[in-house]
């Protein structure tokens, strides 16, 4: 395989284990050198390690994202240790089942914090970046740069010029595509990360940096154990019936790997997906079509 992302340097956040750790290390393989943004120092490191191990550089940073102060000066300590900022992977994110009528505001406040405030300010600070990482001469001279704004007047690249200065892939779910009656507070905090897609799709697409996202569906991680753990107890299943159940939906009638949503995540990262922008694409085996 020719990489495709030779010198980029990437951030993955919740990269300690899982879907973020899947696609870390397949953003090392296509040649980035990966920043492991991850909650849980631990797991941090033991990415880290395995990224080195593919000959790539790799900064482990334990980070709250849910902390908007604190992903600033992430992205800060990122362009002091590497010089720049090419991708931006905000794959950090909890599960949480619960039926609907019993969900507090601590429940509410945990799941949208994190999934939803610390994706877009993470998004944010990391946008800033890109724009200021334009070279003058395709700047446009009647605005300044970093005012996303001023979107249709601050044009960064010429007219008819192609490329993208930045690739940023949030991390949505099939929950964001329909109700939960199990998961209202996962499901909100998801759908309203397609429609932030969107909208900083639109709000950056000037630069021009490509915004898209993905939604998994059923995926062999830490996080879908813990999702059946909780449908035996709410149901009095037996463990794996829940997500066996779920699997029998599935038109391609298996589980995800963390290496199949990499793949799609390492293609809107790569110079192939340059004309692509504000796009969800759901890579769930056929579980939603749209």
């Amino acid at each position: 395989m020719t990489p495709r992302l030779p010198g980029k340097v990437a951030i993955v956040t919740g990269s300690g284990q899982g879907i973020g750790k899947g696609i870390a290390l397949r953003l090392a393989q296509e040649g980035a050198d990966v920043v492991v943004a991850e909650f849980n120092a631990e797991n941090a490191n033991n990415t880290a390690e395995e990224i080195k191990g593919l000959g790539r550089r790799a900064l482990p940073y334990p980070v709250d994202v849910s902390d908007a102060p604190g992903t600033a000066q992430m992205t800060a300590d990122v362009v002091a240790e590497f010089g720049h900022i090419d991708i931006l992977i905000n794959n950090a994110g909890v599960a949480h089942t619960k039926p609907m009528m019993e969900l507090t505001e601590k429940d509410w406040d945990r799941v949208l914090n994190i999934n939803l405030r610390g994706a877009f300010f993470c998004l944010q600070a990391v946008a800033r970046q890109m724009i200021q990482q334009i070279p003058e001469d395709l700047r446009a001279t009647n605005s300044p740069a970093g005012n996303v704004e001023n979107d249709k007047e601050n044009t960064a690249r010429k007219e008819g010029a192609s490329g993208s200065w930045g690739k940023i892939v949030n991390l949505a779910s099939i929950s964001g595509r329909r109700g939960r009656p199990l998961s209202a507070h996962y499901a909100a905090s998801k759908a309203a990360v397609i429609s932030i897609t969107q909208s900083t799709a639109l709000a950056l697409a000037p630069y021009p940096i490509n915004v898209n996202a993905i939604s998994p569906g059923i995926v062999d991680t830490p996080m879908w154990e813990a999702i059946d753990r909780d449908r035996v107890r709410l149901s009095g299943a037996k463990p794996g019936e829940a997500i066996a159940e779920m699997i029998r939906s599935v038109p391609l009638n298996r589980v995800s790997t963390p290496a199949d949503l990499a793949g799609a995540v390492a293609f809107l990262c790569s110079p192939d997906a340059d004309y692509i922008t504000g796009q969800t694409l759901n890579v769930d085996g056929g579980f939603e079509m749209d």
